[in-house]
């Protein structure tokens, strides 16, 4: 059932309503679904070590500490395990809280730059429910606390930058250094980088000089002292302090902008390659579903920071929140699309300025935005619907029930899409904005019901390390060129003992992708044939080598998709290799459709039973 979306309310009630009206999308991606790849096997082994840890000074990847971010989401992680027992949600359960002080903090400053109440509400919508911003939100990573950090750092940072000088500001500002310090504490230096460019940026923009000389500017690091000192003192009290705190900010920090002098498993440079261009390449797909209203946004923008009125602060705070620190990390060497998660919070404040203008003073590129924004919503819907009729087709889904939600996304999407057209042709742009989000959550949840389960099936790594668990329980194992997901599903809840095999080729960094390491081990077979025949001679006819095998099992949709776009079945790499060239006996095989695929190696002559 579609309500109605929120009339022009008190400004108090923004605040429930953005995070009332996230909600779903939020809880059935946090608590609907199981553990994926990238990064959220890992981050979960993490935080299940985290909860049994005494020492919680630093995170731990099975034994071994984990030196790639500070703790916070780790120890938050780590507490909802503690509560409510080892899941995937229970991991996840901060997310919520992350989430909504986020939504929260954006709709929260669009009313401090004198945002009509719905307007505010649309800030939050456009900038909590942009594609990346909401799979950082809903995903078990750092990025989620950093998140939440910026965003408050950012209504720390305006209101300081606007109040009267003395108590007014230093709270403000105290504000701002307060969301620092979680970011800080979620994924390092970042927590600092957005909220210092948006002020300074702003600063430079207005020549307000005399800010930079205010003593309330400064006096909140105290607040950052109290809150990262205990911590990096608890580090110095560490064995290999000084190498854990050049890992921690060094090779992990600096190294992720420029190559520095590093070891090979510290050389971040070598996965997630930056290009020139690569993220306003991607920024359209970043903003989905709200694509061409920031551009809407970013177009009249050009007109209001030019001006002398009060409101051209706000324009430009927006524009400071959110272009320099995609420049930024447009200049790194390393590339992640969740990098720029943080940079949208500015384009969902632009969102809330440019409404309230365009209704005032509506242009035909404010309407044809609102428009097309209407029909990308549901274009969007149908291919949702047309997503779980595939699902269907195959087999992967029930039939009945998927026609049902097929068509309910349908329905409910374009029921909303109804009211979104009237509110645009009487002129209410955030009624119309309001009610386009009221097709696109819904749908999207509804999709979910059928999509979630197909892809936990997909991504069912704990059961595959159950099998590798029981099959080498009483046999030496060792893993060739092993990622962190490897390492981490094999150790959460099981602690599968294992020994590190790593061929030069193999070694390139620990963040670096699934395929990239295939790759590499596809060159490395005479290295790993040294390695492993070291191994078997020392381990006994018993030990055993597990493989990530390049690419995906094909399944049910591969094989449909082969009907359209013919693909070339993936080899056995390395695997492969060593087994032709009698180095080892392939044993067993683990294999999930449309996921992962392992092999299992022995001695050669190794007879399979």
């Amino acid at each position: 059932m579609v309500t109605s979306p929120p009339s022009r309310a008190p400004a108090r009630s923004a605040l429930p309503l953005v995070v009332l009206a996230l909600a779903p999308l939020w809880l059935i991606m946090l608590f609907g679904r199981g553990l994926w790849t990238p990064d959220e096997p890992r981050e979960a082994d993490i935080a299940w070590r985290m909860s049994l840890q005494s020492d919680r000074t630093l995170p731990h990847l099975a034994d071994a500490p984990f030196l790639e971010k500070p703790p916070l989401s780790y120890w938050m992680s780590a507490a909802g395990i503690t509560l409510f027992g080892d899941s995937p949600g229970a991991a996840r359960a901060p997310n919520f809280l992350y989430a909504a002080i986020g939504a929260a903090s954006v709709a929260g400053l669009a009313l401090a730059m004198q945002a009509e109440t719905l307007a505010a509400i649309i800030a939050g919508l456009v900038a909590m429910s942009a594609l990346i911003v909401f799979r950082v939100s809903v995903w078990l990573a750092p990025d989620a606390g950093l998140l939440a950090g910026c965003a408050l750092a950012l209504l720390g940072a305006w209101r300081g930058y606007h109040a009267a000088p003395g108590l007014p500001k230093l709270r403000g500002y105290a504000l701002m250094h307060l969301g620092a310090a979680i970011g800080f504490m979620a994924k390092s230096a970042p927590g600092w980088l957005l909220p210092a460019l948006a002020l300074l940026g702003l600063i430079v923009w207005e020549r307000r000089w005399a800010e930079l000389r205010r003593w309330e500017i400064y006096a909140g690091f105290l607040i950052q002292l109290l809150i990262i000192g205990p911590w990096l003192l608890a580090i110095a009290h560490e064995a290999d302090a000084g190498e854990t705190l050049s890992t921690l900010f060094w090779h992990n920090l600096i190294g992720r902008f420029t190559r520095v002098a590093s070891p090979a498993a510290l050389d971040y440079t070598s996965g997630h390659h930056n290009s020139p261009g690569k993220y306003l390449r991607e920024l359209p797909v970043y903003l989905l579903p709200w694509t061409l209203v920031v551009a809407a946004a970013l177009a009249r923008s050009w007109r209001q920071v030019r001006g002398s009125a009060p409101g051209a602060t706000a324009w430009r705070f927006a524009l400071c929140a959110s272009l320099p620190f995609l420049v930024l990390l447009s200049v790194a060497a390393t590339a992640r699309d969740v990098y720029a998660a943080p940079g949208l919070i500015g384009f969902g404040l632009l969102a809330a300025l440019w409404v309230q203008e365009a209704e005032r003073s509506p242009h035909r590129l404010d309407r044809l935005a609102v428009r097309f924004s209407r029909y990308l919503t549901a274009l969007i819907a149908w291919a949702l619907a047309g997503a779980i009729a595939v699902l269907a087709a195959v087999g992967e889904a029930s039939r009945p029930r998927s026609a049902v939600i097929a068509l309910a996304v349908i329905a409910v999407a374009h029921l909303a899409l109804l009211y979104a057209a009237r509110a645009e042709r009487n002129g209410d742009f955030p009624r119309s904005l309001a009610w386009i989000y009221g097709g696109y959550a819904p749908a999207l949840c509804l999709a979910a019901l059928v999509v979630l389960p197909v892809i936990d099936r997909w991504q069912d790594l704990p059961a595959l390390a159950r099998r590798i668990h029981a099959d080498t329980a009483h046999a030496p194992l060792a893993l060739l060129d092993a990622d962190e997901t490897t390492i981490a599903v094999l150790d959460h809840g099981l602690r599968t003992r294992f020994t590190l095999l790593s061929t030069p080729a193999g070694t390139v960094g620990p963040r670096t992708a699934d395929s990239t390491r295939a790759g590499a081990a596809d060159s490395a077979a005479g290295r790993a044939a040294q390695l492993l025949a070291g191994w078997f001679d020392t381990q006994g006819p018993n030990a055993r080598v597990l493989v990530l095998l390049p690419g995906h099992t094909p399944g049910a949709v591969t094989r449909w998709l082969a009907r359209f776009v013919p693909g070339v079945p993936p080899g056995d790499g390395v695997a492969g290799e060593l087994a032709a060239a009698g180095g080892a006996t392939l044993v067993q095989r683990y294999e999930l459709p449309q996921g992962r695929r392992y092999a299992l190696l022995g001695p050669p002559g190794h007879t399979v039973n």
